[in-house]
């Protein structure tokens, strides 16, 4: 009998022990489903993340500047014979319009040891032209035939270079959903005047002013340039080329500018001593094409940065005096069909709320254009799929986006706490109105004859901060 309960006790603890490796089982087997689930998830952004990707303008700006850069490639090394690195420092500088000057394409001509009988024949006989002494020019048919192709790959290259230069500086300075960086940098920089008013030192005064500086897109520019510079300069010193310091600066300031008015030249060893284009070391043109392939781009962003500080002061006028500027009976004819269209019939209503006041001056202000303008609403109106007239979070925040941490992170609370800045300037701007009900005339033309209360000679209009549907006895007001 004892044996027996022993028996049945072990089984009982048998089956204990198997219940609890069962359950431990599931445990790691939904775990592992999780974790699989979860490595779908991100495989399946990932994927979004590149078809997304492949549909930008950066994207087929980068992909066509890659053809056309190895393609120059290839063509100079295999008509002219020269190394991969010699064909890149000769492609790159054609085609971003630098032209060093050296080599030249009529060196082609001259060269002894032609592998390709192609183009050996276009050397000989009577495909070459008279030499000086002959009272010719010197070349080849072999040179010609490459300096069209070159032709070609200049025009082209322009057109990429500059497309690509202006898609990719668009796309990484202002960025679709980028404007709240903007603000964010703004809100910070008046953040730290502040503390330079308040601090006692002038020590702290100028580490609160470096800050400011490198918030600023004409000093970040202005540091990357004048570093790449510094690069030229290091290389042409210490390098075997053996330039002076002028020589150097001389070198860096006009590849980046495209001047091309100095280039390797063919000499290696110290002392230095000439050398065939083919034995120099190809480190030399490998440097050079990288250099003017980031510098180029560089000084294009430093020339605009600073451009655009100059321009500042002259676009903040223009757009002050574009929005004091009186409305035409034309224009608000056209602005009376900004709105929901519907709503107001086929005449309009007669007034202008707020958003038609906004998308107005917009378009007065050529931020926008009216095709824009309506895509914008267009694409509003895919995404409120129960034609609310509002859209929810889940279908207007991008995929992907960290919802969970949007309300504590620092950089977004600066976003607020501006725009509440703003917003109240708005609301005191109703109050006043609503309090006087009157409106400060502001525009060209003779004053109202009467400065009192409605109905006393003062000028009436539709307040445009108000939405159409007021509630009867509504206090109105004038536009700002």
């Amino acid at each position: 009998m004892v044996q027996v309960l022993g028996v049945m006790a072990h089984g009982l603890k048998f089956e204990d022990q198997l219940g609890e490796h069962g359950d431990q089982l599931q445990v790691e087997t939904d775990n592992e489903r999780l974790r699989k689930q979860h490595q779908n998830l991100l495989e399946q952004e990932l994927d979004k993340s590149w078809k997304r990707s492949y549909k930008k303008p950066w994207f087929w700006c980068v992909v066509a500047f890659i053809v056309w850069t190895f393609a120059g490639i290839a063509w100079y090394a295999l008509w002219h014979e020269w190394g991969f690195l010699l064909a890149f420092y000769y492609h790159l500088q054609a085609g971003l319009s630098i032209g060093f000057g050296f080599p030249t394409e009529d060196d082609i001509c001259y060269k002894e040891d032609i592998a390709s009988s192609t183009v050996r024949y276009y050397t000989e006989g009577k495909f070459r032209w008279p030499s000086p002494a002959e009272g010719g020019r010197g070349g080849c048919q072999a040179a010609d035939i490459s300096k069209a192709v070159t032709v070609i790959f200049v025009l082209v290259g322009s057109s990429i270079i500059a497309s690509a230069i202006g898609v990719i500086a668009q796309a990484l300075t202002a960025p679709a959903g980028g404007w709240y960086k903007t603000l964010i940098a703004e809100e910070k920089i008046k953040h730290l005047s502040q503390l330079a008013a308040e601090s006692p030192g002038i020590a702290d005064d100028v580490v609160i002013f470096l800050k400011i500086l490198s918030l600023k897109s004409w000093f970040q520019a202005l540091v990357c340039i004048t570093g790449w510079v510094a690069v030229g300069i290091l290389y042409g010193m210490l390098s075997e080329q053996q330039m002076t310091f002028i020589t150097s600066f001389y070198y860096s300031v006009s590849s980046v500018s495209t001047a091309g008015l100095e280039s390797p030249k063919t000499i290696q060893g110290n002392p230095s001593i000439p050398v065939l284009i083919e034995e120099l070391n190809p480190g030399h043109w490998a440097f050079s094409g990288i250099y003017v392939l980031i510098g180029v781009p560089l000084y294009g962003w430093a020339l605009s940065s600073l451009a655009g500080v100059c321009m500042s002061s002259i676009n903040e006028k223009f757009i002050t005096d574009a929005l004091m500027e009186q409305i035409t009976s034309e224009e608000f004819s056209l602005i009376d069909y900004l709105g929901d269209f519907n709503e107001k019939g086929a005449e309009g209503d007669g007034k202008v709320d707020m958003f038609e006041y906004v998308e107005c001056q917009l378009l007065r202000l050529n931020f926008v254009s009216v095709s824009q303008l309506f895509a914008i609403k267009r694409r509003f109106l895919e995404l409120d799929l129960d034609s609310s007239g509002t859209i929810n979070r889940e279908e207007l925040v991008a995929t992907g986006s960290d919802v969970s941490t949007t309300g504590s992170n620092p950089a977004i609370k600066h976003a607020l706490q501006q725009m509440e800045v703003y917003m109240e300037e708005i609301e005191a701007k109703k109050r006043a109105h609503d309090h006087t009900g009157t409106t400060p005339f502001n525009g060209p033309g003779p004053k109202p004859s009467g400065g009192g209360p409605p109905g006393v000679g003062g000028q009436m209009m539709t307040n445009p901060y108000r939405p159409r549907d007021l509630p009867p006895g509504a206090p109105q007001g004038g536009p700002p």
